[in-house]
């Protein structure tokens, strides 16, 4: 399988595109705001002769899917996510004002839950989702056994974690979910965070300051 990494928005946010040798990907946290931002994204999916199949959320704040709807009519594609997150969808274009972004009047909807252990197959490849709430209630990892890499979204950053200040985060349960969801994946795993640089499982174990594991 191959991971592509796109950095959209102000907030440096990042997207991605699993794909693998057939061309069928799915589209990872799609942050392209600005059109030439989305004209970029489609234009390389497009060029490349990718078939995207869903877009998958890591989590729904708004950073994360303003490009959902536009990816959502381009591919005639459903928008994957873990319904507890849908809260955050249905105030997305109050909370995107705030940060100076404005999303058209219609509503993003979750077509497809995600609860723990739901699976994403195309072409030739399969990807999961893991449970990890806590940076928000739907947070989830997505992963390849196959690949050993994971998508982290915001739950683990290289160094770091995600916030919990926000509405629906909470500290202990977040680090529960990296404690005991997260970094029981094997240490070879790649971790793809939604922002900043990759990192790897045995990085963070060994040297994220938030982390303890207990063996």
């Amino acid at each position: 399988m191959k991971v592509e990494k796109f950095v959209f928005n102000s907030f440096d946010e990042n997207t991605y595109l699993v794909s693998d040798e057939t061309k069928e990907c799915i589209i990872i946290d799609p942050g392209c705001y600005s059109q030439d931002e989305r004209d970029f994204f489609v234009a390389h999916i497009k060029g490349n002769g990718l078939v995207p199949k869903a877009i998958v959320n890591t989590h729904c704040h708004t950073d994360h899917i303003l490009g959902v709807n536009y990816l959502k009519d381009v591919f005639d594609i459903p928008f994957a996510a873990n319904n507890a997150d849908q809260y955050l969808l249905d105030i997305a274009r109050r909370q995107a004002l705030t940060h100076g972004w404005v999303l058209d009047d219609r509503p993003i909807v979750i077509d497809i839950d995600c609860p723990d252990g739901k699976k994403f197959d195309f072409g030739n490849s399969t990807l999961k989702c893991a449970s990890t709430p806590g940076h928000t209630p739907g947070g989830q990892v997505i992963y390849s056994e196959s690949g050993k890499f994971m998508l982290t979204g915001d739950t683990l950053f290289k160094g770091t974690i995600g916030r919990t200040d926000l509405p629906g985060g909470d500290y202990d349960t977040l680090i529960s979910s990296i404690r005991n969801t997260v970094m029981r994946f094997d240490s070879l795993y790649d971790v793809y965070p939604g922002h900043g640089d990759g990192t790897s499982i045995g990085v963070e174990a060994g040297g994220n300051p938030f982390i303890g594991i207990d063996d």
